[in-house]
This record gives structure tokens, sequence and C-alpha cells, in this order.
């Protein structure tokens, strides 16, 4: 019912923010700024086990109270269905505030359509189910066509995007970083979180591709452009990031950091200069004091080290 009552607020085009962009939006790139993520984004807790016991507020209430602006998704090809349910594993921890791909997907673009001066979204989609070389493809492109059955390909960042006249995604960053924040405002950039046969499949030919494939920390791909690297003591964030390349890192996992009341993890992500630094709590809950936000952020800030000295937290955002 919440996505629902946003829907239905999204559909008057007088509701869209009306304001205008920060002055360094001509400067400033994708690449120059840090933000809050969150794990499993969907996450709803049903089970006694304590690694799964969080629970997320829906989709836009994370980008709307909690300042969040990196998602991740678990899909899963339901065959009955059609289409791709989300979920984390079936069975014994399927609760879910978006039951599908589709519903997951709405949620985003609701919340996107009425704040279109918000820095890009990042959202990870990682395939939980494995690979078959006779259904994987048509899986692989399902999820494409589910994408853009909410969102319109100019909303969305698509690797023709960045890679625009260059032969490849890495060379087109080398030579030209990433487009402006002013070109991205109000645009979201999907990512096909999954390695292996399906990977391997998809960079065959990424044009006209919407999703970007998950390097996960090799630069020397191709194709390489957005990475997940989950440990944030790992010394290669930094070389990647020095790179212009975008990384995602963890803050927490298995729930262990809010049960221990341990932030070690939490600032070595911060400082890492990881873009997109992800957690199960994005805002506070009871029983631990352990809370994840950017420091000086609205709600993001400046990458601590990509960003240009002039840079101010309000010119990454501010929807005040």
């Amino acid at each position: 019912m919440i996505s629902l009552a946003v829907l239905v607020a999204c559909a008057d085009p007088t509701t869209r923010d009306p304001l205008g962009p920060p002055p360094l939006d001509g400067v400033l790139t994708f690449a120059d700024l840090q933000a809050k993520g969150t794990h499993n984004s969907y996450h709803v807790a049903t089970s006694e086990a304590e690694v799964w016991d969080y629970t997320h507020a829906v989709l836009p209430t994370q980008a709307d109270e909690q300042g969040v602006r990196q998602f991740e998704l678990d899909v899963e090809w339901d065959e009955e269905l059609g289409a791709h349910r989300v979920r984390h594993i079936p069975v014994v921890d399927e609760g879910t505030t978006c039951e599908t791909f589709v519903l997951c997907a709405r949620d985003l673009w609701a919340w996107s359509f009425t704040h279109p001066m918000h820095h890009p979204l990042f959202v990870l989609v990682e395939t939980k189910d494995g690979w078959d070389p006779e259904t994987g493809p048509e899986h692989t492109s399902a999820l494409e066509r589910e994408l853009l059955s909410i969102w319109d390909r100019e909303d969305l960042i698509t690797p023709d995007d960045l890679r625009r006249d260059h032969p490849d995604l890495r060379t087109a960053i080398e030579q030209d970083d990433w487009p402006t924040l002013g070109e991205l405002r109000g645009r979201a950039l999907f990512v096909l979180h999954s390695g292996g046969e399906r990977r391997d499949d998809y960079v065959k030919d990424l044009d006209g591709h919407v999703l970007f494939p998950d390097a996960m920390g090799d630069v020397g791909v191709p194709w390489a452009a957005v990475h997940t690297m989950n440990d944030p003591a790992d010394p290669r964030i930094a070389e990647v990031v020095g790179l212009r390349h975008l990384v995602r890192t963890r803050a927490d996992s298995d729930t262990r950091e809010a049960r221990q009341e341990d932030t070690s993890h939490r600032d070595q992500a911060l400082a890492s200069g990881a873009h997109f630094v992800s957690t199960d709590y994005p805002a506070p809950v009871e029983g631990t004091s352990y809370v994840v936000e950017i420091p000086g952020g609205t709600p993001s800030r400046c990458n601590p080290l990509t960003a240009p000295p002039e840079c101010t937290s309000r010119d990454i955002e501010d929807l005040q």
C-alpha cells in the first residue's frame, strides 16, 4: 500500500522537485561522491537466525528518510510467475518489502520521479539462480525487459552512455571520466551483480544493454567500470577508486558489528574512498547504538579520495 500511495503521487508532474542544479554540476562526476547503501535492501527478518536478523524500510522510505542512494536486490527467475522474484533464500529467509523485481524497480522509480535532482542511484541486481546455458541468456534478457517496463531508457545510465565513442568502458573512463553529475541527476545505474558464466555471456557484446557488469576488482578487463569489493580493509579499493572506477564496499555483515557495537569496519569503509558504503543499519534500531551515516552528508558527501577541494556535500546533492 505504501508503494501504491507513492505511485499515485507520482502521477501528477507538478509533484516533481523544483530545485535547480548545484553550482558544480558541470565539474563533479559520478566518481566524486560517497553515498550510503543498503545490503539486501528489500529484506524483512522472518528467521530466528541472528545473521539475518535485520529489517529494512520500504525502498522509497530508505531513499527519502534514511539517505540511501545505493540498493541491492536479489532476484531469482520464477517459471510459474514468468518473472523475477525478489527474496534472499527460498523457504528459510523469504521476507521482502517488494516481491518481484518489477515492484522493487517501480518503488525506486516512484521516488526518483518526485526527486529529479537526486544524484544517481546505484542498484546491484544479484541473480540467485544457477546458470543454464539453454535458458540463462533469455532470463537475463527478461531481467532487462522487466527493468525497461518501469524505467525509461533515458532515465537509466547504461554502458553505452559511458562508452560513447570509445572502444570499451575502461578506456572511456581513462580518457573522459564519467559523465558529470549535471548530466546524471534523476537517473539510476543498475549493475548485473553476478560473476561466472552469466557475466561472461553478458559481456560478449554490451551494445544496447542496460546493466553494467560487475568487474569485482578486476580493472584489467575492458568492461571494467563498477566493482563490488566487500572487504573495507582491502587496499586495492583505493587503487580502483584512483582510476575513477566506481566501488561498493560493506560497513558490516551478518549483524556482527551491530551485536558487538563495533564501528571499525564502518570507519574503514568510509575512509577507503569507496563510493557506496553498504549496511544493514542505515537508521537507528533498538538494541544497538550501531548505525551508518555519511559524515557531513546531505545525505551523501564529496568522496574523500577523488573530489576536488572546492566540493561540498551540497554540491553532491541537496534536496532540502
